[in-house]
């Protein structure tokens, strides 16, 4: 029997969603049964519903699952870890594989004396660079970019720019970040967007409650917006941050929570400018699926955090998390043997061949951007929803992402087969061609 996918059965989900939406907070998405849906199981690229529907996954459920949903030596590596031990103590007893998993980042930093400090998700790896930056330089502003998207806990919202993900929590934000214009993929503005960050690095920062806070001691970049649009600067750009901040005595911090970790072929996307960041933030896929992210700095950046009496003061209850650290260091293992640039090769060759038949068949599709297997469909703002909503009933699972609902994204699991990368672009087609907006 031919491989079926799409929305064919619907009666346990609305009921589910239903049930989920009378008792969680907040309730981000509509729970109607169409969108979205309830995941029962998921191997490889292929995704199961709790009505035994099936689907394409083109997201790696945000990103994470880059090796493939249940890659069986990161399951097996977190079996044998939870049936030894479930829990350490943080910073106080940690076990063998915390020292494991970050002797193996260090390996794969562009410069041998990073360190690295645990955490659970991307936004604690964000809140962990901003502080130790500003131990480091005695400045809490921070240069970001318009676009910008580094998580959502306070200090990571802080440098998120997103007016309508922080409007509700202006009471407890201190306006600590300027925003610089993010640049063309083209170059065209780069010139005027590096000035505008020379003069932010050299100006005093006024918070929200009119303080003058001194200049900013820290820069967070994405070398690729995720969230923002999968926006891809023009080749230089890292570069020229990075000596921005070294004349000013910033801190450059790299966010690669969405775009490291192999996604682009190389494990640090920042690679393509030959960049050295002081502080480098990875998570999303470093686990493999399960909750791990770190903030890797340099020696001397780790060093401006101390205990006091003893007591650390930079820590969480599962730092170091020792079946996430031996998920995590099978997942690396596992990508560096797919040959990942080749594959993030494929991916996007056979995206990009597709979207220039796109661009000429659909009035609402504008192109192809990103890169490896970090891509978007740019469309007409406003129907990036309408079109993963319509793409969820045929059977491929996207998401709408930049500022302006104007980006279909497509992030698959490194090892989706051609066969099933093939058949989500041809529903996503067919989803266009049906799709009314």
């Amino acid at each position: 029997m031919a491989d079926t996918f799409g929305r064919h059965r619907s009666t346990r989900t609305p009921a589910l969603l239903k049930a989920l939406g009378a008792v969680e907070a907040p309730q981000s998405l509509d729970h109607d049964g169409a969108f979205p849906i309830v995941i029962s199981a998921a191997r490889g690229a292929r995704v199961k519903d709790a009505d035994q529907n099936r689907y394409l996954d083109m997201t790696s459920f945000f990103g994470t699952c880059l090796a493939g949903h249940r890659h069986p030596a990161v399951i097996g590596a977190a079996r044998k870890a939870i049936g030894t031990l479930a829990h350490t103590m943080g910073d106080v007893f940690p076990d063998q594989s915390r020292g494991a998993l970050l002797k193996k980042l260090q390996s794969l930093m562009p410069a041998p004396d990073y360190k690295g400090h645990l955490s659970l998700n991307g936004a604690d790896a964000v809140e962990t660079a901003l502080k130790f930056a500003a131990a480091y330089t005695g400045r809490g502003g921070v240069i970001s970019f318009e676009g910008a998207y580094h998580g959502l806990s306070a200090g990571a919202l802080e440098v998120t720019w997103r007016p309508d993900l922080k409007a509700a929590f202006a009471p407890c934000l201190s306006g600590r970040a300027v925003f610089a214009p993010w640049p063309a993929t083209d170059g065209s503005d780069m010139g005027t967007v590096l000035s505008t960050v020379e003069q932010l690095a050299g100006s005093t920062v006024l918070n929200s409650f009119g303080a003058d806070i001194g200049r900013p001691g820290a820069l967070i970049v994405e070398p690729i917006q995720g969230r923002g649009g999968v926006r891809v600067p023009p080749p230089g750009f890292l570069s020229a941050l990075r000596d921005i901040c070294s004349r000013h005595d910033i801190v450059f911090i790299a966010d690669e929570i969405y775009c490291g970790c192999f996604r682009t072929g190389t494990f640090l996307a920042s690679e393509s400018d030959g960049v050295a960041p002081d502080i480098v933030c990875l998570g999303k896929a470093l686990g493999g699926g399960f909750p791990i992210s770190v903030a890797m700095m340099r020696g001397d950046v780790a060093a401006a955090v101390a205990s006091s009496n003893g007591e650390a003061v930079h820590t969480s209850t599962f730092m170091g998390w020792p079946v996430s650290c031996q998920a995590a260091i099978a997942s690396i293992v596992a990508l560096e043997r797919m040959a990942p640039a080749a594959r993030a090769g494929t991916i996007e060759a056979r995206v990009r061949q597709k979207g220039d038949l796109w661009v000429e068949r659909f009035d609402f599709i504008q192109g192809i951007r990103g890169r490896g297997a970090m891509l978007g469909i740019e469309v007409t703002p406003g129907t990036a929803m309408t079109i993963a909503a319509h793409a969820l009933q045929n059977g491929v699972i996207v998401l709408p992402e930049g500022c302006g609902n104007d980006v279909v994204a497509l992030t698959p699991p490194l090892p989706i087969c051609c066969a099933d990368l093939d058949n989500a672009l041809k529903i996503l087609e067919k989803t266009f061609g049906t799709v009314q907006l």
